[in-house]
């Protein structure tokens, strides 16, 4: 049997494989396989809760947005119903100040005819009693002055 290099990688490789058996590399290996599997496990676990927390979470900020929304719309709503109440008030309000305005002027031009009515009788009174001072002066007798003063009153009476 001649020895070769054959039987060096043949020797070697039968040592490598002893001292990989006798130092349980390949359990170790296996070991080291195993742990790092049960690890990326733990890790998909976790990964997978804390999906299902981002989830949960997603779902209560989405309830809450729409809560919000809702809540916008309330407000908006309830904004507008104010305005329109406020503004109707206000309507009715300027309608009144209208109304009670136009009657005291309507009262106003009333005492003011009035007033006006009076002036022009005194006016006419003393207009009268002055023309028959004159008519009395002027030697015009008391019935010739009566009929005048009453053809006068009765011309101003028809035409005011």
């Amino acid at each position: 049997m001649s020895i070769d290099e054959s039987f060096y990688v043949a020797v070697s490789f039968a040592t490598i494989i002893a001292l990989f058996i006798y130092l349980r590399i390949p359990q170790r290996i296996l070991q080291a396989l195993d742990d790092k599997t049960d690890e990326i496990k733990k890790e998909l676990e976790a990964a997978q809760h804390l999906r299902e927390e981002a989830q949960a979470l997603l779902k209560t900020y989405q309830a809450q947005g729409k809560q919000a929304e809702k809540q916008a719309a309330e407000l908006i709503a309830n904004a507008r119903a104010a305005a329109e109440r406020q503004a109707n008030e206000a309507t009715q309000v300027m309608e009144r100040q209208i109304e009670q305005r136009t009657k005291q002027a309507e009262e106003r031009i009333v005492r003011s005819q009035e007033e006006l009515s009076k002036e022009v009788r005194a006016a006419i009174t003393t207009l009268a009693i002055e023309a028959g001072r004159e008519l009395i002066a002027q030697g015009v007798s008391a019935k010739e002055a009566e009929d005048i003063i009453e053809k006068n009153i009765a011309e101003i009476s028809s035409r005011l």
